[in-house]
Parts: structure tokens; sequence; C-alpha cells
């Protein structure tokens, strides 16, 4: 996953088919609010759980968390926790304070 500023410093992800649903969510869900990533990873810590935002909805359990989109259809992809876990943190570090 790529991660970088647009022309308006506002942060970005990009990557292939296989996390692209993960990039989109990183961008409008958690966006520059770095306190909502910190948040979003100690919900993690529950072995089951949902949460809804701007434009997905995560659920996850023990094994994987579940991205799914709440318009467009069947967009959903199911990732690793630890995938999830490791590209919230590069995001944390990424937007910085």
């Amino acid at each position: 996953m790529k991660l970088y500023r647009d022309e308006n410093n506002d942060p970005r992800a990009s990557a292939g088919e296989e996390l692209a649903i993960l990039a989109d969510f990183l961008e409008s869900d958690v966006q520059d609010d770095k306190e909502a990533a910190v948040e979003l990873l100690q919900f993690l810590e529950r072995k089951h759980g949902e949460r809804t935002a701007n434009a997905y909805t995560v659920s996850f359990d023990d094994k994987f968390v579940t991205i799914t989109a709440l318009e467009g259809g069947d967009q959903s992809q199911q990732i690793s926790r630890n995938i999830f876990f490791q590209a919230v943190e590069a995001w944390i570090v990424f937007i910085g304070d």
C-alpha cells in the first residue's frame, strides 16, 4: 500500500485490488484524524465487534476484519486482523500529529 499526500495535502492511500477497499476506508473513514485511528486500534483489541463510520462498516472476529461499503452494492473485503492492524498503524505514523 502506498501512502501519500495529494495536492491539497490530504492523506491518500493506493493499493492493488487485494487491499483497495482498505485503502479507501483509510482515506474516507479515518482521514487525517490520528485520534480516530488510535481509537480504532483500541476497538480492535476486543475479540469481536462492528463499527460503522462515514462510508464503511468494519466488522471483525478473532481472525479477520471485513470492510463493507455502506453504499455501492457488494463492495466488501476480508483481510486478516494482522494486516488491518499494520495498515492502521502505518496510517497513524503517516498522518503524524
